[in-house]
């Protein structure tokens, strides 16, 4: 005897509310699919297949998402330097991220490359000499 007609897409679809429900509490995927009892293929091929699943997903992520970052802020608050340094680095990127702006232009010849090569391999060896006259050469010609 097969399963009752329609059967099959009534179980496939009951963790639903289980996986968003989880992912409120908790955004992380392979969590709310073990939480409703899923893989993790089946839960992306439903994204992809069916819209409103999709965005009850973005949903349900930013809310639990939301609920992490009211800890972050209440740890921070409570003298937790490290999470209030998180939080003005990403609040505050302009003030507080590690801003780093390298801007490179120009170009060398082979034979200024060549050049500095050769002057850098000569300072070098004098550096080597001082260093360790008596010892095995750290450079090779």
């Amino acid at each position: 005897m097969g399963r009752p007609k329609g059967s099959k897409n009534k179980i496939k679809d009951n963790w639903k509310p289980v996986f968003l429900a989880a992912m409120r509490s908790y955004p992380v995927v392979r969590v709310a699919c073990e939480q409703a009892g899923i893989s993790r293929a089946l839960a992306y091929q439903h994204r992809v297949s069916d819209p409103t699943f999709a965005l009850a997903w973005t949903e349900a992520k930013d809310d639990g998402i939301d609920v992490l970052e009211a800890s972050l802020h209440k740890r921070a608050r409570e003298k937790d330097t490290l999470a209030a340094i998180f939080l003005l680095k990403h609040l505050r990127p302009a003030v507080y991220a590690d801003n780093v702006n390298v801007s490179v232009s120009g170009s060398l010849s082979v034979e200024e490359v060549q050049s500095a090569r050769t002057s850098l391999h000569a300072k070098l060896k004098q550096i080597e000499e001082v260093i360790a006259p008596d010892k095995r050469k750290l450079l090779t010609s």
